[in-house]
This record gives structure tokens, C-alpha cells and sequence, in this order.
């Protein structure tokens, strides 16, 4: 620690905020947290995790774990709590960086790189296998920031993830902010329960007091490897509460007289006033190859990526049910505040020379859901249960506060051969994006599929501004067949739930229902918006 005598620790060109403090504390970050993978010319099996902030978890995360002893029961738990008190101080992080390695022929690979005040990565599995007889599995990533912060100035170089090549299965994951929550993420994982349960939870809360705050990052990128027969997910975070929890690749359960679970949540009760913040933007590029591939990209102040699946196949739900929750509160204060963000961009999803499944989504505003959306989904329900919940709810007061945003872009991949894919860009207070399948089938009998979305909004905003560049969309192309949905949504409440995408329903005394509800109390004086 060293003092830096007459500094000026927030200096904002907005109106009244205006601050200068005579000196302060730095803490200097030397180099940052790295993670570098080794290469191979064989197989490879690997996790890279680099982590830099306050608050730092990384726990039970599994590569090619074996069965679980029938009756068993496995549970991971991961909870962040910050009540530290920061006073005149200056913290400076060098960024944190996760490299992936390379191999010449099977790649299994995540890279994670987390930074800010509570990071959790809990739960991570590679090429598992679990089964459950009579079991039960639990998994819990909870961040709770009660910390207070004056005349501090938070300064980082961003948090990149950057995966390797080869024939592959990857996820790249890369999250800034106040609170970040990576969970129950699956690479290659194969899963039967017969009278079994297993919940994925997710939960932030942000109680933080903040005054004369200034926070400057330079943003998050999540860059996908090349490689050939790749199933890929790539996903970027950069805000205030970010979630990603129960994100499969190759996810293969068979349930039988059993529940899955998955519950994402965020809870902003945070104060902020005189705070400048300064994002440099999420930015994804997915990787090329023989693609399945979900790329996400979310910058505001709340942000869920729950329940998304790439090529699952759920080939028996007997008896069973699968529930999938995403919730957004908003109740946060803010007064003469000034965000600034480069935007959330998919600046090209992944292209192939064969066919191409794909999801893009880049979500930039107060509340982003983006839930249970499926790439290449198949169910076979018997006497089972499917349902999925979007919720938002803005009760948030803002006076006298500014928001600039570079918008919400994204651009599609193509391929030679045929290309299912689903592009949605959101822009605005409130957006949902959930049930959004692509190239999905269901067989159901007996059985009940749900969707419900839904956005509540009672915000109160006097002297507010906001400009953006609008939400932007472009599709990719393809030689042969091409399933498509393109969303761009842009103002104060968006849904985008229960579109399908190449979808087929066989069904047996079955219900199917889908349901958007959107509600606008909000109350707004002087305001200004484009």
C-alpha cells in the first residue's frame, strides 16, 4: 500500500457530481490472475479458472468423475458474503485472463475468468457421469454484498476467457462486475436418476451502500477456440449482478420418478449515489468449426443466463418433472449517476463448413432474462412435468441519472450446409427472453409443458436520461436448409418467450401452454430517453 497525496479519486462531467478526496490508498493488482492451459497432441480434458476481486470461489468442480454409490448424495455449496467498509481507498486490477490449451484431437475445456467484488464458479463439471438411485444432488451459488464504499475508486483491465483448438467441447466465460455467479455449468455430461433429485440454485443479493464511487472496467471478452465436431458456449457478463447457472453442453439425463431443478435470482437493494461507472462492453466471438454454439452477451445492471442447453437430449422423463426459474428485483436507489457501457456485442457468431445449430443473444439494459432457451432439444415426457418462469420486477428509484449505452449487437453465423439459429438482441429497462427453442422436439404423453414470462415495472425516474444506439440483428446465412429467428427489442419492457424455432409437439393428453405478461406503473418526470 502506498498514498498518493492530492489525488482526485471521482471527477464526473455530470452536473452536481463532482468529487475530490486529498489522498488515498492504493492497491496496485501486480499482474493479474492467469490461467493458462497446456496443449497436447492427443486428448485433452481441462479447466482453466483465473479469478480476481474482493471475493473469490471456486468449489467442486469435477473432470471425469465416476458414478455415485447408489442410495447417494452429492451436495456443493458456495456462498460469498461482503460486509468490508472502504473508505478513501483506490483499487486497480490488472484484468483476469484464462487461456485454454490446445489439442490435436478430443478437447474438453472450460475457461473461466471472473473479476470484481464476489466471483463464484461452483459446481463445474467436465465430462461426468453421475448415477442416482434413490439420490439426491444439490448445488448452491450464493453472492450476498453488503459492503459500503466511499471515495473509492475501483479501476480493472478486464476479465478475458479465450478457448483453445481442436475437436472439442468447450465453455468460455468471462464476468465483471459487483457480483458474478457461474454454477452447475455441464461439459459432456450424462446424468440418470430413477427416484432421484437434483437442484441447481443461483442467487445474488446486492445490499451495498456506494457514494463518491468511481468504477472503470475495460471489459469483458469471451473468445471461443476453433475446432472440428465443437459443441461451444461463450458468454460474457459486465454489470451489476450476473448469473449463469445450469448451462449444459452434451447435457444427457434420463429421469425416472424424479425432479430437476434449476432457480436463478437477483436481488438489487443496492445505494448509489455520486457514482460513475464505466464499462468497456461484453464481447463474444464465437469459435468456427462443426458448430452447436450458444453465445451470450449481457452488460446492465441485472443479468440471468439460466437453464440454456446446447444439444441436450433428454431421451426419458418417466414420472418426472423439470423446472427451470428466473427472477429479477430490482429496488435499488440511485442519485446523480452517470453509466456508461460499450455495449453488448456478439461480434460474430461462429461459422462452419457443415451444418450450424446456434444461439446468439446480446441483452443491454436495467433487467436482462434470458432463460430456457435449447438448441437441438429433444424430450420424450411420460406422465411428466415440463416448466419454465421468467420474472422482472423494477421497483428501482432513480434521480437525476444518465445512461449511455453502445447497444445491443449482434451478427449470426454461417455455413455451407444447413443452419438452425436464433438471434435475439434486447435494449431497454426490462427484457425477457425465454422458451426460445431451436430445431426442438417433444414427445409427450400424459404430460404438461409451461411458459411464463413475465415483467412488472414500478420504477420511479425524475431527471433521467438515457441514450443508446438501438438493438441490432443480423442473421446468418446458409447453402442449404435454414431455421431462424432474429429478435431485436428496444425501449422499456421487451418478452421474447415461447418462440420456436423448427419445433414439433407429438402428443397424449397433453397440455401445452405459453404465457407473456408485460406491466408498465412506472413514473417518470423530466425524463428523457432515445
Amino acid at each position: 500500500m502506498r498514498r498518493i497525496a492530492a489525488a482526485t479519486v471521482v471527477a464526473m462531467a455530470m452536473g452536481s457530481i463532482t468529487s475530490a478526496v486529498g489522498g488515498v490508498a492504493l492497491a496496485d493488482g501486480p499482474t493479474g490472475a492467469t490461467a493458462t492451459g497446456g496443449s497436447t497432441l492427443g486428448n485433452l480434458n481441462q479447466q482453466n479458472t483465473a479469478q480476481d476481486g474482493r471475493q473469490n470461489s471456486a468449489c467442486d468442480q469435477v473432470a471425469l468423475e465416476g458414478p455415485l454409490p447408489a442410495p447417494g448424495k452429492l451436495t456443493g455449496r458456495c456462498v460469498n458474503g461482503d460486509g468490508s467498509f472502504n473508505a478513501s481507498s483506490r483499487v486497480k486490477y490488472r484484468g483476469a485472463t484464462a487461456a485454454g490449451g490446445s489439442g490435436a484431437t478430443g478437447l474438453s475445456q472450460r475457461n473461466v475468468a471472473q473479476q470484481g467484488r464476489q466471483n463464484n464458479a461452483c459446481d463445474l463439471a467436465i465430462a461426468t457421469t453421475v448415477v442416482l438411485i434413490g439420490g439426491r444432488t444439490d448445488n448452491e451459488c450464493a453472492d450476498r454484498d453488503a459492503s459500503r464504499n466511499r471515495e473509492v475508486l475501483f479501476s480493472s483491465g478486464g476479465a478475458r476467457a479465450e478457448g483453445g483448438t481442436g475437436a472439442a467441447i468447450q465453455q468460455d466465460i468471462a464476468q465483471e462486475g459487483r457480483q458474478n455467479n457461474t454454477c452447475a455449468i455441464d461439459t459432456d455430461s450424462d446424468f440418470s436418476l430413477i427416484n432421484s433429485r437434483m437442484t441447481g440454485r443461483c442467487d445474488n443479493s446486492d445490499a451495498s451502500h456506494n457514494k463518491r464511487v468511481k468504477v472503470r472496467g475495460g471489459g469483458v471478452e469471451a473468445e471461443g477456440g476453433n475446432g472440428v465436431g465443437f459443441d461451444q458456449n461463450d458468454i460474457a457478463q459486465e454489470g451489476r449482478q450476473n448469473n449463469t447457472c445450469t448451462t449444459g453442453f452434451r447435457f444427457l439425463p434420463e429421469v425416472s420418478s424424479g425432479q430437476e431443478e434449476s432457480g436463478c435470482a437477483n436481488t438489487d437493494l443496492s445505494h448509489n449515489k455520486n457514482v460513475l461507472v464505466k464499462g468497456g462492453g461484453a464481447d463474444v466471438d464465437g469459435g468456427n468449426g462443426a458448430v452447436s454454439q450458444a453465445d451470450v452477451a449481457q452488460e446492465g445492471r441485472q443479468n440471468n443466463a439460466c437453464a440454456n442447453t446446447v444439444f441436450p437430449n433428454l431421451p426419458l422423463l418417466t414420472n418426472g418433472r423439470l423446472d427451470s426459474q428466473c427472477a429479477h428485483t430490482d429496488l435499488s436507489r440511485n442519485k446523480d449517476v452517470l453509466v456508461k457501457g460499450g455495449g453488448a456485442r456478439i461480434a460474430g457468431g461462429g461459422s462452419e463448413a457443415l451444418d450450424l445449430t446456434q444461439q446468439n443473444f446480446a441483452q443491454e439494459g436495467r433487467q436482462n432474462n434470458a432463460c430456457d432457451n435449447v438448441d437441438r432439444d429433444s424430450f420424450t415426457l411420460t406422465d411428466s412435468s415440463v416448466q419454465d418462469h421468467c420474472k422482472t420486477v423494477d421497483h428501482s428509484k432513480n434521480l437525476r441519472t444518465k445512461e449511455i449505452g453502445g447497444g445491443a449487437r449482434i451478427k449470426g453465423g454461417s455455413a455451407t450446409g444447413s443452419v438452425a439459429q436464433q438471434n435475439i438482441a434486447q435494449d431497454g429497462r426490462q427484457n425477457n427472453a425465454c422458451a426460445d427453442h431451436v430445431n426442438f422436439n417433444a414427445n409427450v404423453t400424459g404430460g404438461r409443458a409451461g411458459t411464463d414470462c413475465v415483467t412488472v415495472d414500478r420504477s420511479v425516474n425524475v431527471d433521467t436520461e438515457k441514450h443508446d444506439r438501438g438493438a441490432s440483428v443480423e442473421g446468418g446465412s446458409a447453402t442449404g436448409a435454414l431455421f431462424q429467428q432474429n429478435i431485436a427489442q428496444d425501449g422499456r419492457q421487451n418478452n421474447a418467450c415461447g418462440n420456436t424455432d423448427n419445433f414439433t409437439v407429438v402428443g397424449t393428453g397433453t397440455t401445452t401452454q405459453s404465457q407473456c405478461v408485460a406491466v408498465d406503473r412506472s413514473v417518470n418526470v423530466g425524463t428523457q430517453g432515445g
